[in-house]
């Protein structure tokens, strides 16, 4: 009796192309750099609802581990995994739905059959939900995938842990079939084809090997062999393997790669009767395949770069970041006047510069520090202040601060008036109009009362000259901002 094997998986490739549209896996994926416990951050966006599950596996010296992503924030996951900082090392996601599976498969970089790593896992399969009671061999309990640069792999491990193909003896009238169907999610519905890397042997009829098989009808007729397989099992999981260009060079393939890099893939068990009764036993969760790796290759860390540093009156906070490694910060943070704030990207590709940004309540603030890192060990910072005031002199009731002469050329003198009897550490800094520190002047006194004074004379930190132009001064004591004025230096 003729079974609608192929109706069933359109069928259910249709409601999948449905959801397709729905769904954005692992977007923006990104690491930072290695830590000092050297682990590894990374990132990505996907959907976060409750009939979703993600989770990452990253390939270690033996073998590949995972690992639950969390989440950070909005759409935002994030993972931290030992690193193999001698090596590339490899990443791969899984998001599973009731129904179906989205994963990147397991890379296999040796190229070989069988494989020499593990392949990806897809899902386990309930025991006992065979069609066939008689016949454990085929009732799936699992389902897996993987790929390398020439090869497609497959394996299936089901609840006998032995893949015969037929019931034995001389003439047997019984025979199995171990079924890995493939199908271009994006052309399948215009022709009613897939594929299939078939395990199995029925004399004259049926060798193992890669079919096309046509139409809506599961039988020996719709069957059209395009290539061949290898096929073993291996500590209880039968593997088989076709090559790709084989497959995806077939006229009714469709392109490749296609749109979305994807590939639908479901397995599923049969038995052929004689004279001619298929039964289909047992079928997998359907998955749809990624064809695709992230890779993160041993580097010598460069510390990333922040500039264009911006900060209105208002609160609002800007900078761009660029990491020479393509990086992303695990620390980003502003701290206006004392208080933390998180900066946040406007963009996640790292290749080149990336904005950030911070809306504060910090309104008529004195002093920002824009701080960040991509190893949690080594940071940069860069401190603005507020520039924005238009009076002349800007005094604190315990501070009076000015210079002269102003305008100068080629130094000016900064005094200030203190009256503090418990400071224990004063500092004068200079910065530009951006807002960027040029210099810095440590004034140590203890028991601050009276007055005090430095002396500038043009240059920067490297005691490089400065151009003519506008410079604020700022006065801190014991790290807080006391005061702060202007100057003009005129060449």
């Amino acid at each position: 009796m003729k079974k609608y094997l192929i109706l069933l998986i359109l069928l259910t490739v249709h409601v999948l192309q449905a959801q397709i549209p729905a769904i954005s896996f692992w977007n923006n994926i990104r690491n930072s750099s290695y830590t000092i416990d050297n682990e590894v951050h990374i990132r990505c966006e996907t959907l976060d609802l409750p009939s979703l599950e993600t989770e990452m596996f990253y390939s270690t010296q033996t073998g590949w581990e995972n690992i639950d992503m969390i989440n950070l924030s909005g759409l935002t996951y994030e993972a931290v995994i030992p690193a193999l900082s001698t090596e590339t090392q490899f990443c791969r996601f899984r998001t599973e739905t009731d129904t179906l599976v989205g994963m990147m498969p397991a890379f296999q970089q040796n190229d070989m059959f069988p494989p020499e790593n593990d392949l990806g896992f897809i899902s386990d399969d309930l025991i006992g939900d065979n069609l066939d009671p008689d016949s454990p061999n085929l009732d799936l309990t699992g389902n897996y995938f993987g790929y390398s640069d020439t090869r497609f792999y497959a394996g299936i491990t089901n609840d006998s842990g032995d893949f015969p193909l037929d019931t034995g003896g001389l003439f047997p009238t019984t025979y199995y079939f171990y079924v890995t169907t493939m199908i271009n999610p994006e052309t399948v519905l215009l022709d009613s084809v897939i594929y299939a890397m078939i395990y199995g042997d029925i004399p004259l009829l049926l060798d193992s090997g890669l079919y096309k098989i046509w139409g809506t009808e599961f039988s020996l007729e719709a069957f059209e062999q395009i290539g061949d397989i290898e096929a073993d099992v291996i500590d209880g999981q039968l593997q088989m393997a076709c090559d790709i260009e084989t497959l995806t060079g077939d006229e009714n393939f469709g392109e490749w790669p296609n749109i979305t890099n994807s590939i639908g893939i479901e397995m599923l068990t049969a038995k052929y009767s004689l004279p001619a009764e298929f039964l289909i036993a047992d079928l997998a969760t359907l998955s749809l395949q990624y064809i695709s790796k992230y890779e993160i290759e041993p580097i010598v860390n460069i510390l990333p770069e922040i500039n264009e540093l911006n900060g209105t009156n208002g609160g609002l906070f800007t900078c761009s970041y660029f990491d020479e490694n393509g990086h992303f910060p695990i620390t980003a943070e502003l701290i206006v006047d004392g208080e933390s704030f998180q900066l946040n990207p406007l963009g996640f590709d790292y290749s080149g510069d990336v904005i950030f940004e911070s809306v504060t309540a910090s309104y008529g603030w004195d002093e920002a520090t824009f701080r960040f890192s991509d190893n949690n060990n080594e940071y940069i910072e860069e401190t603005i202040i507020n520039n924005s005031s238009s009076e002349e002199e800007l005094l604190n009731s315990n501070c009076i601060l000015r210079n002269y002469p102003n305008p100068f050329n080629p130094s000016t003198t900064i005094s200030f008036e203190l009256n503090f009897e418990d400071a224990d550490n004063v500092e004068l800094g200079i910065y530009n109009l951006k807002g960027q520190k040029i210099k810095t002047f440590n004034v140590t006194q203890n028991g601050l009362i009276g007055q005090s004074s430095i002396t500038w004379n043009g240059t920067d930190s490297n005691n490089q000259p400065v151009s003519s132009g506008v410079y604020f001064y700022q006065l801190k004591v014991d790290g807080k901002p006391i005061a702060k004025n202007r100057c003009l230096l005129l060449k």
